[in-house]
């Protein structure tokens, strides 16, 4: 919901909480499993507040991660706004040593990593809104000093976005352009559109890394939200690391 972008906490204008399952790369041992909870309420018609709750496992590395937020909603007419939002949070890294070899236990490097792995963090988002047209901008993960020994090193460092809402005869499709940087990488695009009939989505995707999206969601009454996706695999690694699958099942209050 607004998680790579603060400035979207509790754009929906009432309290929504969301559950999220990824399991990436299945094919391989000790492939990311990630499970995230978060939450975002309106503290009147223009501040809002979030909290999210991040698990990320991938073999022996664990981060843990509790996130708060906060944005402001700028009208500056009928549907015409800008969002402001920040973040701050809170995470640890740890290397799970039970679940290590032998040698890899009595590692000094490995016996190390779990001293001092904790650190602070923050994103900063900007959304800009009129009528259909969105353009949303977020610097994500601003300690860059936080890499270390043992580390989550290949992290996102920013993302942005255009969409534009069209409504057809029934049903509505939303074009999206995003472009996203992940340290250590070239940036990454994608070509995405939403498509909804009734309490129908469906979501279509294709990455910069030559992968596809597809995905489907359902939304009861505008209340319960479930929605599954499912990610190919990338084409330097096409045929043994498998894809991804997200479900994600929220409440709107």
């Amino acid at each position: 919901p607004y998680l790579v972008n603060s400035s979207m906490a509790g754009h929906e204008g009432k309290t929504s909480v969301y559950a999220n399952y990824s399991n990436q790369w299945n094919k391989i041992d000790g492939s990311p499993v990630l499970m995230s909870l978060s939450a975002a309420t309106p503290l009147n018609d223009k501040a809002s507040v979030g909290l999210n709750i991040i698990n990320d496992r991938s073999g022996l590395l664990t981060k843990t991660q509790a996130m708060g937020s906060f944005s402001y909603r700028v009208p500056f007419g009928d549907d015409h706004n800008l969002r402001l939002g920040v973040s701050l949070s809170w995470a640890q890294d740890r290397v799970g040593l039970n679940s290590a070899s032998g040698s890899s236990a009595v590692d000094p490097t490995a016996n190390n990593a779990n001293r001092d792995k904790n650190y602070l963090d923050g994103n900063f988002g900007m959304t800009y809104q009129l009528k259909g047209f969105e353009a949303q901008f977020s610097y994500l993960n601003l300690n860059q000093n936080r890499s270390d020994e043992v580390s989550t090193v290949d992290y996102a460092t920013f993302y942005s976005s255009l969409g534009y809402l069209i409504p057809m005869d029934g049903w509505t499709v939303k074009p999206l352009f995003a472009l996203r940087g992940i340290k250590g990488y070239d940036n990454q695009w994608d070509a995405a559109a939403e498509w909804k009939v009734a309490e129908l989505s469906f979501y279509t995707m294709y990455h910069s890394n030559q992968s596809f999206t597809g995905g489907l969601g359902y939304d009861y009454k505008k209340s319960l939200v479930v929605s599954a996706f499912y990610n190919t695999e990338p084409a330097n690694t096409r045929g043994f690391s498998g894809g991804v699958f997200d479900v994600v099942v929220g409440y709107r209050f």
